[in-house]
């Protein structure tokens, strides 16, 4: 039995070599079929096999779900409030999204039968944990554990407890606590003890054990497990063309403080601990790590785009963007990212264009300086930010821009200073979500004190549905109305905004001027869409 020491503990455990492999069976109970792979659990599953252990998946992206709990695509919410470019004038989703009307809950019974796990692993977001906890309540019966994670587990862990049939949750990252979990049970060892868990006990206790320091995203593996979801999930709608696209890190956690954003709390839930490293929950990968992993997508996968996650892409140093620069020279996929408007710097988006930068999506938010400075928490003149777009402009990059409406105290008027903002820049799309009020977040708290929210409310609806706050100033319907015609306010000129704002409640009008909108300002999207198609599909069926 040999003494190791585990990086992210405070003290060192004992480990015996596994006696066996443990299963872990991952559950991503994801509606959304035009997202695409997430890296967490690709990550999970490398660091898992890497270990002895084996894992499976059991992916709910391709199932058409039609009950109480199932909610509108927001890819095709997106596309009837013309937030993205058509693919297609048919339905695109027979070529690679097409849902499949089997049941998921038999297919889920199937998928435990056949692989036998040990645990069940659900990763979800608070608009996927009510999806996730149904399946395992109509699997109850099998009698394996389950564990939950991801960000809405750690932000509200005692509202996740509430439901009788979770065994488990992990607060904060999971890399270390999966590690540890699979080796107990493949040694048959008690882990009431491990790092970041929340177990309900025999007699219904909960035990909260403490969070252990962040993980070092250089010490991970650069490769990871992204065929375990399969070769159909690679593919993803992108600017008007259907792209073979894999996700890269280069970044985990923000260094800025948005007040719709859980990265704020993370910052928080770790900043308080008394770490050996000093490692802060926003780290920067290693370049070399990031090429190894590009590599990789390339030659094992095939991949023709690449998109770097991270929420804001150039939180670089100068000389960490210039080893970027050097490292995708060499590389030159094009590659989509998402930045902050403060972070646009001339010379540092020619070298991006020329070295792969194919679209880019900046955070506008809102329009208002005021509100965005006191509500949303984000700090910048409007006057700066236009200069700003404009250099993207000048070059040529193609970009979007993201805007919520619906915040708490936000008023129609207030929305139509976004409105107003974004009318004078010509971007390529523009998103409109309406808020939502995510536990972990400045403005979920801020929202329950007015009274807009109860608690315990789960938003279990991303941008595809109404509102979740009752505010007296602003009606749900007509925020919803608002958001379906949004891109409409921006691109057509004024004289058009009567007809529009009738629209927003004829619902005929309504498609005749979204026929309009995409045969003017989308029309170039057509041209050699079946061969882009066609070249995308080879290798997939």
């Amino acid at each position: 039995m040999a003494e190791v020491e585990n990086p992210f503990l405070t003290s060192k455990v004992i480990r015996k070599p596994n006696t066996r492999d443990a299963r872990i069976l991952f559950l991503y109970p994801n509606e959304r079929g035009m997202s695409t792979v997430p890296p967490s659990i690709a990550t999970l599953s490398q660091i898992l096999k890497n270990e002895g252990h084996q894992t499976g998946l059991f992916d709910t992206t391709f199932y058409k779900f039609d009950d109480e709990l199932a909610i509108e695509d927001s890819d095709i919410v997106n596309q009837k409030a013309l937030t993205h470019r058509p693919v297609l004038d048919m339905d695109d989703d027979d070529l690679h999204f097409k849902k499949t009307t089997r049941s998921a809950v038999a297919d889920f019974y199937a998928a435990i039968n056949d692989f036998e796990p040990d645990i069940i692993a659900v990763s979800c977001t608070e608009t996927t944990f009510l999806r996730g906890m149904k399946l395992i309540d109509q699997t109850r019966d099998c009698g394996i554990k389950n564990i939950f994670g991801g960000v809405f587990p750690t932000f509200a862990p005692d509202l996740v407890m509430k439901y009788p049939n979770v065994d488990m949750l992990c607060v904060g990252e999971g890399e270390n606590t999966i590690i540890d979990l699979a080796n107990c049970i493949s040694n048959g060892e008690n882990y009431s003890n491990t790092t970041n868990l929340w177990i309900r006990q025999k007699d219904g206790t909960i035990k909260k054990n403490s969070v252990s320091r962040p993980v070092d995203i250089n010490e991970l593996p650069p490769v990871t497990d992204v065929g375990l979801f399969g070769e159909k999930r690679f593919y993803r709608p992108m600017g008007g063309k259907i792209r073979r696209l894999l996700p890269v890190e280069t970044h985990r956690g923000c260094p800025y403080t948005c007040a719709f954003c859980n990265s704020p709390a993370q910052n928080r839930l770790y900043g308080g601990g008394d770490f050996s490293k000093g490692l802060s929950f926003f780290r920067k990968k290693n370049m070399e790590l990031v090429k190894t992993e590009i590599e990789n997508h390339i030659k094992k996968h095939n991949v023709e785009y690449i998109y770097f996650w991270a929420d804001t892409f150039l939180a670089w140093t100068d000389k960490e963007f210039d080893e970027f620069i050097k490292m995708y020279s060499h590389i030159k996929l094009p590659f989509w990212c998402q930045t902050r408007i403060e972070t646009i710097e001339e010379g540092k988006f020619r070298q991006l264009k020329d070295v792969g930068l194919d679209r880019i999506t900046f955070g506008m938010e809102h329009g208002n300086e005021k509100f965005r400075r006191d509500v949303v928490k984000r700090d910048y003149t409007n006057e700066d930010a236009i200069k700003k777009i404009k250099i993207v402009e000048k070059l040529g990059i193609v970009f979007s821009v993201n805007n919520i409406i619906g915040f708490p105290d936000e008023t129609r008027e207030l929305a139509f200073d976004t409105i107003e903002l974004n009318r004078q820049f010509n971007s390529d799309n523009t998103s409109c979500s309406i808020f939502v009020p995510f536990h972990g977040t400045e403005l979920h708290e801020y929202a329950v004190r007015k009274g807009y929210l109860h608690p315990d409310t789960i938003c279990a609806v991303s941008n595809s549905g109404e509102s979740l706050l009752s505010m007296p100033q602003w009606d749900k319907k007509d925020i919803t109305r608002l958001r379906d015609v949004f891109a409409m306010y921006i691109k057509f000129p004024k004289n058009r905004w009567p007809e529009i704002k009738e629209a927003e409640t004829d619902s005929e009008l309504r498609a005749k001027l979204s026929d309009e909108f995409v045969k003017t300002y989308w029309s170039k999207a057509s041209g050699k869409i079946e061969d882009d198609i066609a070249e995308a599909a080879k290798g997939l069926f």
